[in-house]
């Protein structure tokens, strides 16, 4: 399920001045954690598209496409067990030339374990289902959107 506002809405930008909201897609498997995301995100000024990560493993979602057609400028990805695999299916999205311009915001559910597993620092946050840690999300993805690398 995915929703995209159209290219003449628009919303009041940090500066004041109006500007196309960045499109931000959520990859998950959870359906509830992708509509609390999705709320947060949305309320913050994003258009939020969503697909699940155990659906583009299997290959019944092309995810290719997906990030294709929506040109999301950030991509949330939950990190789940088993995070060795998990971590290396987002080693293969980052290698993939569609995924190159996108900044990552990751999250989980236990965020020192998948830190810890996947042998290098790189910040995760962690989603355990209380209001502020979709906060700390929502101000990530707003810096990780201010970054996007020009094409």
């Amino acid at each position: 399920m995915t929703r995209r506002r159209s290219a003449e809405e628009t919303v009041p930008d940090p500066c004041g001045m109006q500007r196309v909201p960045s499109v931000v897609a959520i990859l998950n498997s959870n359906d509830d954690l992708v509509e609390l995301m999705r709320v947060q995100l949305e309320t913050a000024g994003f258009v939020v598209v969503s697909g699940h990560i155990a659906a583009a493993k299997r290959g019944s979602f092309d995810l290719r496409h997906f990030i294709e057609q929506h040109d999301p400028c950030v991509v949330v990805f939950d990190l789940v067990p088993p995070y060795d695999r998990n971590w290396a299916f987002l080693e293969h999205l980052r290698g993939d030339a569609t995924f190159h311009r996108r900044q990552f915001v990751l999250t989980s559910a236990n965020a020192k374990q998948a830190e810890s597993l996947v042998g290098r620092a790189e910040h995760i946050y962690e989603i355990i289902g209380k209001p502020y840690d979709l906060d700390a999300v929502v101000q990530a993805v707003r810096e990780a959107s201010r970054s996007r690398p020009v094409k």
